[in-house]
């Protein structure tokens, strides 16, 4: 830990990047610098403002000294440049720096992530913060170490809303398949709403650890299970799969996806945005599965969430 100046260390320095993109790039610009700094970032809303991006978003990322000395800003400025030219009819992107004093720079980041409130009774709760829930609430602490999905990114709603949604009718005693984990919280919400057996998948080594921790902070470790299994080897069928991944991962494991739901089963895909969902409709359609309904985020209605039946 730094120490204060009192005990002879000076305060340590490090660099807030703050970037403005747009909701189609986000996950792309998210994703990219996770990978790259090994630690989670800030994610929130912005209002349109005149020359502003269309429907932004704004992520924020913390740099060290470490970060620096490697030449890690050199090579996010690099990638900012190229998207940039992939896309220079209009801005899609806007980034800045700036230095920030803080004591513990590696916590530093922590005081961003408030509990956040999904739907009626689901809250996702940061580990280091204090909440008092109210009578039926479901509370799912988080710590998200280096992983995606603490419930404020619109396609990681979605998909607590629509478990909310499904309750306990469908989860009680239900068994769930959650494909690209990362934290978690899709997972854990599944096994509190009811589900006997939860498997979660992710390709991310460090995602799977960060969910471990999380499954066990939540108590829920005799329900759920965390893997790097790859998706072509789990063995099925599930009650529930839960998908929040992107429309073309999405439609490149669209055959391993279905042959996972059961007879009778839901299937529940997000990380779409607005006009992707017919070729993903009709991508289930031709392996037995129904579309059962369509939502936009309300808040982010770019954002869509499918639910699919198996009639077979």
């Amino acid at each position: 830990m730094i120490r204060d100046s009192k005990e002879g260390k000076h305060p340590q320095y490090w660099i807030e990047l703050q970037v403005e993109t747009s909701q189609d790039l986000s996950e792309a610009v998210i994703d990219f610098l996770v990978s790259e700094l090994h630690r989670g970032v800030i994610v929130e809303e912005k209002p349109e403002t005149e020359g502003s991006v269309s429907h932004p978003v704004l992520i924020k990322a913390y740099l060290n000294q470490e970060d620096l000395e490697s030449g890690v800003l050199k090579g996010i400025e690099t990638y900012f440049s190229e998207l940039l030219e992939l896309h220079s009819d209009y801005p899609r992107i806007i980034w800045g720096t700036q230095q920030i004093v803080e004591e513990d720079w590696s916590q530093g980041w922590k005081k961003y992530f408030k509990p956040v409130k999904i739907g009626t009774r689901l809250v996702i709760k940061p580990t280091w913060e204090v909440y008092v829930p109210d009578e039926g609430e479901i509370v799912i602490e988080i710590d998200p170490g280096q992983a995606f999905g603490v419930g404020t990114h619109a396609s990681t709603r979605l998909m607590l809303q629509e478990l909310e949604a499904m309750g306990r009718q469908v989860l009680e005693g239900s068994s769930v398949l959650d494909i690209g984990t990362g934290t978690g919280v899709l997972a854990i919400t599944a096994a509190k709403l009811g589900s006997r057996d939860v498997m979660a998948i992710d390709i991310d080594q460090d995602a799977v650890e960060t969910a471990r921790k999380n499954v066990h902070l939540n108590n829920v470790h005799n329900v759920v299970t965390v893997s790097t299994t790859p998706v072509w080897e789990v063995e099925g069928p599930f009650d529930v799969v839960l998908a929040n991944l992107d429309r073309d991962t999405i439609l490149f494991l669209a055959r391993e996806i279905a042959r996972l739901v059961s007879t009778k089963g839901t299937l529940v895909v997000s990380g779409i945005l607005e006009g992707q969902e017919q070729v993903i409709s009709n991508s289930f359609a031709e392996k037995g599965l129904k579309l059962a309904s369509s939502k936009k985020d309300s808040i982010e209605q770019e954002w869509v969430v499918l639910r699919f039946l198996n009639n077979s």
